[in-house]
């Protein structure tokens, strides 16, 4: 039960969602920076609890290359929040998405393979975790980072939920939740009835964010169930002038 204050000096805000905000810190005794997220307690629902729980459940499960690093948490009781600490990462993909839009005005070679490796690591990300048996529910660029050697890594996993199976021919048996993820990146069938679906949502999602890595228009990606697919049905789709 310590306060944010002590062991740690707030350097800056990085980031704020639905569960609380992200804060750059650096801790007093190791010198070291770190990236804390501070959880409201008193301002979430129970759901919302039972996500970050989730969250925390999660990253000490998945400890690998592929997942943000996970240190400690803790609740601090001078303002009820539930801090986690994890590794300090140097951007998510959305702004690595903006930068190589600003340098590049057209996709060269160099971007090409810049946006294969970045499309490659992101795979092996959600393979790891399919391999786990475990689905993210919400992948989209926000939700990955590039960690400060410049790997891909997986972030909030508050959605994120364990399956009994992954084969890729079978629906998992489990109770599930529809409406999960943001709308964006959402699969189709996360919203069937009955909620009958399983780690191909996640498939889905990272084929939209592969279609953005590659400079596709990104008006064709949003609400992407009702544009994208319907459009690759179309001659409506703007494919980038490089792909033929």
């Amino acid at each position: 039960n310590v306060t944010l204050d002590e062991p740690f000096d707030e350097i800056d805000k990085l980031g704020e969602g639905g569960f609380g905000q992200v804060f750059k810190v650096k801790n007093k005794f190791d010198k070291r920076s770190y990236a804390i997220k501070k959880c409201p307690l008193n301002k979430l629902t129970g759901k919302e609890k039972q996500n970050v729980l989730n969250e925390m459940q999660s990253l000490v499960k998945l400890r690998s290359e592929f997942v943000i690093k996970y240190y400690y948490s803790w609740i601090d009781k001078k303002d009820n929040c539930l801090n986690i600490q994890m590794e300090l990462c140097f951007a998510n993909l959305t702004n690595i998405l903006e930068t190589k839009k600003s340098l590049f005005n057209e996709m060269t070679i160099t971007e090409i393979c810049i946006s294969y490796h970045i499309f490659y690591e992101l795979t092996e990300c959600v393979q790891y975790l399919h391999e786990k048996h475990i689905i993210h529910r919400d992948l989209k660029p926000d939700n990955v980072l590039i960690s400060m050697d410049g790997r891909i890594k997986l972030c909030d996993f508050g959605l994120a939920k364990e399956l009994a199976n992954t084969d890729w021919y079978r629906m998992s048996k489990t109770k599930h939740t529809a409406d999960v993820g943001d709308l964006s990146y959402q699969a189709p069938e996360v919203n069937s009835d009955p909620i009958d679906y399983n780690h191909r949502i996640d498939i889905y999602s990272l084929s939209l964010i592969g279609a953005q890595i590659f400079g596709f228009n990104t008006n064709d990606i949003t609400n992407g169930l009702y544009r994208l697919i319907p459009d690759l049905r179309s001659d409506q789709l703007h494919m980038p002038n490089y792909w033929t």
